[in-house]
């Protein structure tokens, strides 16, 4: 039946390009229901002639009659099973099929190949059918949409079994649901029935595609459904995506199926809009409302967070995927405060933030157990160190939720080399601290120093002065003469005591700013 509807395309690509039509213009219909428009050059001995041109050349192709269900021409003839053929009539189309005959010569071997195989189909179709496909049964899905989708899986499983024979839904007069069918074909004797259906899915975007396939054996048939779930807007794309219609007619016509995860999708809306929508251990996903795919069977975690100006809105749930299928889910944010709390075994052992390796500029964050708040969900790095036990570096994911645990068990060192690289890490490590300690010291000591060589400068400035009034030729005859050069003699002596202070701090601000240095370094 394929065969024949491809070379009823031939035909109609000779109907458009045709200068010179050799017969009469028809509109043909075949049994399984595809229509075409061709040359009708005539029926002789139970066999249809239709003309075409291939390659610029008209050649004629034989099909049996029993291949068609109508042939009309353009006044509505029946040109199939005509009432009654006028001598004129019967000339012409004898006529006509002679002159195709004779340019069918040059191109024989096309000719001959197409007559082989539809006698072929032809005596095939006159034994009762053993596998028979039902057509789409009629929904309201939309038709042309049904017809491709039949039409293509028609074609696959005539593929893996080519004595599968395709028949309309509505073929039966008798006939109108599917009980009333299947009993038809089992008379007929049918072994094995298939019939499709495009369904509603649960979800109102989804459209299910089924495939059921009834199979006798023994006096009991045993059926089986197959189906798969597309997307309304786009149902022919997803059902050729990955091969997914293809594994679909396999596996209903038992053949085994490389199994893959089915996917499912999640649709998730939030008040307010716009949240960053992520799953543990993943990055963020999407922006509310979307609708993401998985492949995960029981139940995930879904969260959803909102962060404006280091506040942080949030809401977590649990959903189960329907398989094939879309899971909607909504979410209202609330204002959280996530705290970390962390616990390790044992207790004291060194936080360090971060998956980078410790090293001696490593910042600590603090010692177990130890509550941290953090802001920003997504994934977290810490590294534990404690003496005696080996690093451990923790991944968790921030959740928008109030509190989230972790437990930590840390595992004891055996190895020698490990343990002592680890003693001279806090060696290195105590010496650095005390050499920072030392260099942060030394500070006081310069400023303290400092601030008696300003006092030293001001006890010498003030001298100074009472020195110059001293000089003066009036200070002698003055009545307090011997209490200036008093002063004047204790602001030195106090300048150059603040001086030695000053400049011995000073000394030792350096000194261990030099001790840290070197510790540190």
């Amino acid at each position: 039946m394929k065969k024949v509807a491809s070379l009823l395309a031939i035909c109609l690509s000779a109907h458009v390009f045709a200068a010179d039509p050799q017969g009469i213009f028809a509109q043909v219909e075949l049994v399984s229901g595809t229509t075409q428009k061709a040359q009708f050059l005539g029926i002789a001995n139970d066999t249809v002639s239709l003309g075409g041109y291939i390659k610029n050349q008209f050649t004629i192709v034989k099909f049996p009659k029993s291949q068609f269900k109508s042939i009309v021409d353009e006044q509505g003839n029946d040109l199939l099973n005509p009432a009654k053929a006028t001598p004129d009539s019967a000339m012409a189309a004898d006529s006509s099929v002679a002159q195709s005959d004779s340019a069918l010569t040059s191109d024989s071997t096309i000719q001959d190949t197409a007559t082989a195989s539809l006698e072929q189909n032809n005596n095939d179709s006159k034994r009762e059918p053993a596998k028979v496909f039902i057509s789409f049964e009629p929904s309201n899905i939309g038709a042309t949409q049904q017809e491709l989708i039949g039409e293509i899986t028609y074609s696959l499983l005539h593929e893996l079994d080519s004595a599968i024979q395709m028949h309309r839904w509505d073929e039966i007069a008798e006939c109108n649901d599917r009980n009333c069918i299947q009993e038809h074909w089992k008379k007929a004797g049918a072994n094995e029935i298939y019939f499709g259906k495009l369904a509603q899915a649960k979800h109102p975007d989804s459209i299910e595609i089924a495939l059921t396939r009834i199979l006798y054996e023994e006096d009991l048939p045993t059926i089986t459904r197959t189906k798969i779930v597309v997307s309304r807007d786009s149902m022919l794309q997803d059902a050729l995506k990955g091969n997914a219609i293809t594994n679909f007619v396999k596996k209903a016509n038992g053949k085994q199926v490389s199994t893959k995860a089915e996917r499912s999708y999640i649709h998730v809306e939030t008040d307010p809009e716009a949240a960053t929508i992520s799953r543990p251990q993943k990055d963020a996903i999407c922006k509310s409302p979307c609708t993401f795919a998985v492949t995960d069977t029981g139940k995930i975690e879904v969260n959803a967070y909102w962060n404006v100006d280091k506040h942080l809105w949030g809401a977590q749930t649990f959903v189960r995927p329907l398989p094939g299928d879309t899971a909607k889910v909504s979410l209202k944010l609330k204002r959280i405060n996530p705290e970390i709390k962390i616990v390790s075994n044992p207790v004291g052992a060194e936080i360090f933030p971060g998956q980078d390796e410790i090293t001696n500029e490593s910042l600590s964050i603090g010692y177990t157990p130890k509550k941290v708040t953090l802001t920003t969900p997504g994934m977290t790095y810490l590294h534990l160190r404690k003496a005696g036990y080996r690093d451990t570096l923790v991944s968790f994911y921030v959740a928008p939720v109030p509190e989230i645990n972790l437990d930590i068990s840390m595992e004891h060192l055996t190895d020698f080399e490990e343990i002592k690289t680890q003693e001279e890490w806090f060696q290195k490590r105590k010496r650095s601290f005390i050499g920072k300690v030392l260099m942060g010291s030394s500070v006081t000591p310069v400023l303290l120093g400092s601030l008696f060589f300003y006092l030293a400068s001001q006890d010498y400035d003030e001298a100074k002065d009472i020195k110059n009034d001293l000089s003066m030729p009036s200070a002698a005859k003055g009545e307090n003469f011997n209490a200036k050069i008093k002063k004047n003699h204790d602001l030195v002596e106090s300048g150059d005591r603040y001086s030695i202070i000053g400049g011995s701090l000073i000394g030792t601000g350096i000194a261990l700013f030099t001790l840290g240095f070197i510790l540190t370094f």
